[in-house]
């Protein structure tokens, strides 16, 4: 192994060890949104498309890392769209392609036991208000919250072909999962006679939490499905069962080496999503 390689691994293996334990956010500057862009899915959103087509949903947790499901995973090239929501008419989104791709070891592609997966950026994004990390807590003790939101496709009545992705309510369930793996998933749902409730595969449930005095977008969950057939309950990747699992990710390959960027740029609306 190149020696300069091995050092930055120790190193990033020392930084490890040193923050065990500690109960913080994985990166500082996240889970904000401008007031006027409450209502929407959030700045932290992440598209995953290939050749234009929409395949799967994720959010930024760094500035250079998405997390997904594992289910998500492609080897084909896969870009990430970021900024396509809470931006203004002036403002615009932004294609970044991915470099690595990691899916947790242990991942059940029948149980979905262990859903959860991490894409690197080529390029670490210039943050904004409009393209902002979710936080992701670094605390063994912190359980999901009973309330959660999730993401679903919405439909305009008048023109039915339409479909935006929106919010919608989501609550913790005891027992109204079958198989689920109570190591890794939580199962939950939402509360019935809903318009709209179908997801995208690698979306998040998150809440605006209160941690460390202040209060923030957290991400708990993942959707595991894309189609939910409007289930009221489902089984979703417990995030904080992954927390060390995430730092370690980030940290090793933040601090390893030192990588190239490939091409990101600024795109138009020409995207096309896959139903």
């Amino acid at each position: 192994m190149n020696t300069t390689l091995a050092i930055a691994l120790l190193a990033s293996l020392l930084v490890l060890c040193s923050k065990s334990g500690s109960a913080h956010y994985l990166y500082k500057n996240c889970g904000q949104q401008r007031t006027e862009n409450s209502a929407s899915v959030g700045p932290w959103t992440a598209l995953l498309h290939e050749n234009g087509s929409i395949f799967c949903a994720g959010t930024l947790i760094t500035d250079a890392f998405i997390l997904t499901a594992a289910s998500c995973i492609r080897e084909n090239e896969v870009h990430v769209r970021l900024g396509e929501y809470c931006r203004n008419a002036t403002e615009d989104a932004e294609d970044h392609l991915v470099q690595m791709s990691l899916r947790y070891r242990l991942f059940n592609n029948e149980s979905l036991a262990n859903n959860i997966g991490l894409l690197k950026l080529t390029k670490s994004v210039q943050l904004k208000p409009y393209i902002m990390p979710i936080c992701i807590i670094i605390d063994p003790q912190q359980q999901p919250p009973a309330g959660l939101i999730g993401n679903a496709w919405t439909l305009d009545r008048d023109e039915y072909l339409t479909k935006e992705f929106g919010l919608i309510t989501i609550q913790r369930k005891q027992g109204g999962c079958t198989n689920l793996d109570l190591y890794t998933q939580f199962c939950a749902g939402h509360s019935g006679d809903l318009e709209f409730c179908d997801g995208l595969m690698g979306s998040p449930l998150m809440q605006n939490f209160r941690y460390m005095h202040k209060n923030r977008y957290v991400q708990f969950g993942i959707a595991t499905e894309s189609d939910m057939d409007c289930q009221e309950a489902r089984g979703y990747t417990d995030v904080m069962s992954f927390y060390w699992w995430i730092q370690d990710v980030v940290s090793l390959f933040n601090n390893a080496y030192v990588y190239k960027p490939k091409q990101s740029y600024v795109v138009g609306d020409n995207v096309k999503i896959s139903f």
